[in-house]
């Protein structure tokens, strides 16, 4: 199916309105080739009416088929492996001692003492992996009051259809053989017909919802890690500046932002410290500035 220049910038142009994706001109193809089949189904002939009905309709499930049609959601267990090393070995120690300082401080509040966010959980494969980590380091942990319960693990993403395939927790074969090993698939995964479902007490931990990040996300609260890999490369620089800004927000006092390997936010934000763990790079939140203005003096008459 031919798209025409006009075309492409008024598809390209309504993609990035609804979830800030920026799709350059060599990228072309992308449209093409994964919104053809929504075209057809759509009932239109061309994308010249296939845009139409998009800005007529403006409807909701619309919206969701495109955005999931464009996204890319290429993912597995443990993606990277180095990432999960550092969450495992560095961070996860850290929180375990905010973990204890935060309960000796209020040991009467219920529920998580540390959170962590996902921002792009794609089918789960990364917030699962983060949940294996977490119960097995509270396996080891569990002497010094550390359970489960205290972390609150929260996984987003923008496309509904991959969403429900994450909270499904169900998963073929090539998938799962892609970063577990045998005795982490024996473990942590039961057999249902063709496929590999994560076992319930591993779901569990994670609360799955939908989030647009180029929309206000306020109502999540704030977190202690948030992961944001391999996404802020589709944003152009402006998306991506007023992203890094929220989740600079969105983070308690000295949290942790994880970025993918190829992603940086240099001439973006100086509101994070950059740190290298091993082969990873970690941002920081920094605190403010100690107040520079002098104290109020109050003069009283005699």
């Amino acid at each position: 199916m031919e798209l025409s220049k006009a075309d492409f910038e008024n598809i390209r142009e309504y993609i990035y309105r609804i979830c800030g994706l920026d799709i350059k001109e060599d990228k072309k193809y992308l449209i093409r080739q994964r919104l053809g089949t929504l075209v057809l189904e759509a009932g239109c002939k061309t994308f010249a009416e296939f845009h139409a009905k998009l800005m007529r309709e403006n409807s909701a499930p619309m919206k969701d088929k495109v955005i999931g049609a464009i996204t890319t959601n290429e993912t597995s267990f443990f993606r990277d492996k180095h990432p999960f090393d550092t969450f495992k070995n560095y961070l996860l120690p850290k929180l375990g001692e905010l973990i204890k300082a935060r309960k000796s401080r209020a040991m009467d509040v219920k529920g998580p003492k540390v959170r962590i966010w996902c921002a792009a959980a794609s089918t789960g494969q990364e917030p699962y992996s983060l949940a294996i980590l977490i119960h097995e380091y509270v396996q080891v942990c569990r002497f010094f009051g550390i359970s489960t319960s205290d972390f609150g693990l929260q996984a987003t993403d923008i496309s509904s259809e991959v969403l429900a395939k994450a909270i499904a927790g169900e998963y073929n074969a090539i998938e799962v053989s892609r970063g577990l090993t045998p005795d982490q698939r024996a473990k942590y995964f039961v057999k249902a017909g063709n496929s590999l479902v994560i076992q319930s007490w591993i779901r569990s931990m994670v609360d799955f919802r939908r989030a647009n990040l180029i929309e206000p996300f306020m109502l999540f609260g704030n977190f202690d890690v948030i992961f944001c890999r391999n996404v802020l490369i589709y944003f152009d620089d402006e998306t991506k500046r007023k992203i890094l800004d929220k989740f600079f927000n969105a983070l308690n006092e000295n949290g942790f932002l994880m970025l993918g390997a190829s992603e940086n936010m240099y001439t973006l934000t100086n509101k994070f410290q950059p740190i290298r763990v091993g082969d990873t790079n970690l941002y920081q939140k920094k605190s403010p500035p100690p107040s520079t203005t002098p104290p109020i003096q109050l003069k009283f008459k005699p």
